[in-house]
């Protein structure tokens, strides 16, 4: 069902989806249409909490810096990712295979910048102790051979904790020879004929290292082998004479070769695979050369799960309270004071703002719950965390949201959102104000956040519409599409077409900045300056016609349906 209309500047737009004509009667269409929207809710699933928590990272980064190698024949490529502070310690720890040959390289390197170098070695007639070396240095050396024996893996296991601490302070391991392997996850040991796979320190979390690593059908089969048996792990091979520098959660490489990202295949997803190298070749994007480690755990676990999105994704049908997605560069004129009345009013909303940022720590002073007072709001707070054990247990994260009758999602990069919340109580009570009947906003982030599937959620630049590994990220306070924000100003149309042609069950929406729509049930609503573009492959395509309709302010679109109920011609 459409409606044209072509409204004068006397046209009047009175309460939500009430549409009036100039003489004050409301047009019957949209009655009819919002019977019908009633008759389909009674068989609309109410909106479920099912996001796991226990599936997915606690550890997101890591708060030192690790710099692993098979063999350099030049060290100087490590001075690009070693700090300059004059007062490092440093102590380079080695077993007594081959001595000279390991300690004469990092000696000629650490003599030319100005670090104290202490040499210790691992032997079983000259024992030092590992857990004091690592606590009285800054940065930490080990070099093994490639073939290491049993106990002295054990004796380099048992300081586990130290090795942790270390990493956890904030301080830098560099590992080269066997020593790489030995801070995976799980890693082949090719001592002996057998190739066992043995647990590692897993202090480059979730991965599966191997050095000397030559890119072929034959010489993935090692990492390959590991995979299968674990198969939420990744796989990272690194060529001879290349480094991996592992800092926060970014992945870069250091020297001459590649390093190599794998994930094992399934029945539905085929090995997924990725090169990177210090000078990546012919690439423009900001992200050239460089991976986001816990992009790749994400999807490691998400291909062990149901499919997803789903081939039949529920209704997108807002069950009770109202849902306010803004496409950021400014909000549509009074519409933070439609939020604050949708959540009760200045006397009785309880809010809550949730800043979009990479950072622990965010200012006291939050400039929405500012301007939330200013306009005579009486409860207003925000909560913030990037622990995701604080957003499951801490009461002070948790506390707001119980009462909460507005919650405001601020604008950044989404994936941040994800991280923090997804699966965890905090999510859950974010849900629960929705079910009260409450009111669920945001901007830009804010708006990308509120599907089920999460778009542009790619942690390094954001030129990539589809994030694997953060697709299973959204909120998930309506489902059934894919929202994406700044949307014709930046371009974005093309991508939208990508992502509805991979995933045509789902109804995309690109929103225009300084514009947004307000939804109920299943009508959503337009209001501000711009347009927003609704994509379903459910409709035709013509190759004279764009692939998307697109609404300006005082439309409706029935997101159920995907229809237009009220269509008024663009300003």
């Amino acid at each position: 069902m459409k409606l044209q209309l072509d409204p004068d500047p006397g046209t009047t737009y009175r309460g939500f989806l009430g549409v009036l004509s100039n003489d004050g009667h409301s047009f019957s269409l949209l009655r009819v249409v919002m019977v019908i929207v009633a008759t389909l809710s009674s068989s609309v699933p109410a909106q479920e909490f099912d996001e796991k928590f226990e599936h997915w990272p606690l550890d997101l980064k890591i708060n030192g810096k690790i710099i692993m190698a098979s063999d350099l024949t030049e060290l100087s490529v490590l001075e690009a990712a070693l700090s300059s502070d004059r007062d490092q310690k440093v102590t380079l720890l080695l077993d007594d295979t081959d001595l000279a040959s390991a300690v004469t390289p990092f000696t000629a390197f650490f003599a030319k910048h100005p670090y104290a170098l202490t040499v210790r070695r691992l032997g079983p007639d000259d024992p030092n102790h590992v857990d004091d070396l690592l606590k009285n240095c800054d940065i930490f050396c080990l070099h093994l051979s490639q073939g290491m024996t049993d106990a002295l893996r054990a004796r380099l296991s048992a300081s586990l904790d130290s090795f942790h601490a270390h990493i956890a302070a904030g301080k830098t391991i560099i590992a080269t020879g066997g020593a790489t392997e030995l801070l995976s996850a799980f890693y082949r040991d090719t001592s002996n004929e057998s190739a066992r796979v043995l647990r590692g320190l897993n202090l480059v979390p979730d991965c599966v290292l191997e050095t000397r690593f030559e890119d072929s059908v034959a010489g993935r089969g090692g990492l390959l082998s590991v995979l299968a048996l674990h198969p939420r792990a990744v796989g990272i091979g690194i060529e001879k004479n290349t480094a991996l520098v592992l800092d926060g959660r970014k992945m870069r490489v250091l020297g001459e070769g590649e390093v190599t990202f794998l994930l094992m295949a399934n029945e539905r997803q085929p090995l997924r695979v990725q090169k990177i190298s210090s000078r990546p070749p012919g690439r423009r994007s900001s992200g050239a050369g460089l991976i986001d480690l816990t992009q790749w755990r994400r999807d490691a676990i998400d291909r062990t799960l149901e499919p997803f999105p789903p081939s039949e994704p529920r209704i997108p049908f807002v069950e009770n309270g109202t849902l306010v997605i803004a496409g950021g560069g400014g909000l549509p004129r009074g519409l933070m004071a439609r939020f604050v009345e949708l959540a009760g009013g200045p006397e009785k909303a309880r809010l809550v703002y949730v800043p979009c940022s990479e950072n622990d720590v965010v200012s006291a002073q939050q400039g929405t719950v500012q301007s939330w007072k200013k306009m005579g709001v009486r409860n207003a707070t925000f909560i913030h965390t990037k622990d995701r054990n604080r957003a499951n247990s801490d009461e002070k994260i948790l506390a707001p949201l119980r009462e909460a009758t507005g919650i405001w999602f601020g604008g950044g990069r989404q994936w941040n959102f994800a991280d923090s919340y997804y699966g965890a109580e905090a999510h859950r009570l974010m849900k629960d104000a929705l079910k009260r009947g409450g009111v669920v906003g945001g901007s830009s982030a804010g708006a990308s956040i509120q599907a089920r599937y999460l778009a542009r959620a790619t942690p390094i630049g954001n030129l990539r519409i589809m994030a694997p590994g953060y697709e299973r990220g959204g909120l998930g306070f309506i489902s059934g599409v894919a929202i994406d924000q700044h949307f014709s100003q930046r371009n974005r149309q093309k991508d939208m077409t990508g992502l509805v042609n991979r995933y045509p069950q789902l109804l995309g929406i690109g929103i225009d900045e300084g514009t947004a729509l307000i939804v109920q049930k299943s009508i959503a609503q337009v209001v501000g300056r711009g347009q927003v573009y609704f994509y379903d492959r459910r409709q035709p395509l013509y190759p004279d016609r764009p692939d998307y309709v697109s609404l300006s302010a005082g439309s409706s679109f029935d997101l159920a349906l995907r229809k237009a109920v009220i269509e008024c011609s663009s300003r």
